[in-house]
């Protein structure tokens, strides 16, 4: 996979980052803006959605529970004109929702620094609604449709987390993730992230995620208790 160098290189930068006094804190709640692109040929004409995020987290001792939370969306409206007497105007909506509950486990590498596994189950929906109104002189044709689908997705991955700098948190992580589609395959994923803290309780923080045919990034509030 071409990202193993990148993440690698970028793992190896951040064992040898000074550290300071403070552990990654696994007990927060974070809410924040999320964008979903999908890449190439298999995104026809919608590439990008945008929504909310929602994740909370808790550990105990050496293990720790997770929920995540998603939903974007992205619309288009059509309009053509026939000649001088007819008309066709459409609007087309796509929802994408997703919710995952993880379960993982913490080694601790040093006061700073850790490294820890987990695994995600979750499930995902997809929404449509279409409208096309047809005139043509003083008549007007109507059509509306909607449709839904959800899927299964299991996830496994593993990240190194740190503080340097004294507000700076970083992470990186690789993984796989399928869904129960039929003919699904298991997707490699990699991901990397910072944060920057303003206090104990207060931070803000993003993370990129690339899954082979779409990559989303997240900018998040977190509140740490």
């Amino acid at each position: 996979m071409k990202q193993l160098p990148i993440v690698a290189g970028m793992i190896s930068a951040l064992v040898g980052a000074p550290a300071m006094a403070h552990s990654i804190n696994f007990d927060k709640v974070e809410v924040g803006y999320k964008r979903f692109s999908i890449d190439g040929s298999a995104a026809e004409s919608y590439d990008t959605f945008t929504g909310v995020n929602l994740a909370a987290s808790k550990r105990f001792e050496n293990y720790y529970v997770e929920g995540r939370y998603y939903s974007v969306s992205e619309s288009d409206n059509y309009s053509r004109q026939y000649g001088d007497y007819r008309s066709v105007k459409s609007s087309f909506e796509l929802d994408i929702s997703q919710f995952t509950f993880g379960l993982g486990y913490v080694h601790e590498l040093d006061e700073v620094s850790l490294v820890d596994v987990s695994f995600h189950l979750g499930q995902v929906d997809l929404k449509s609604k279409l409208h096309v109104t047809d005139s043509y002189r003083t008549s007007e044709y109507q059509h509306s449709s909607s449709d839904s689908d959800d899927v299964t997705i299991y996830r496994l991955r593993g990240q190194y987390q740190t503080r340097v700098l004294e507000n700076i948190e970083l992470k990186a992580g690789l993984g796989y993730e399928k869904t129960d589609e039929e003919g699904s395959d298991s997707e490699p994923l990699f991901f990397v992230g910072a944060g920057y803290h303003f206090s104990d309780m207060f931070s803000v923080n993003a993370e990129y995620r690339d899954v082979d045919d779409y990559n989303t990034l997240d900018i998040n509030f977190r509140y740490s208790f």
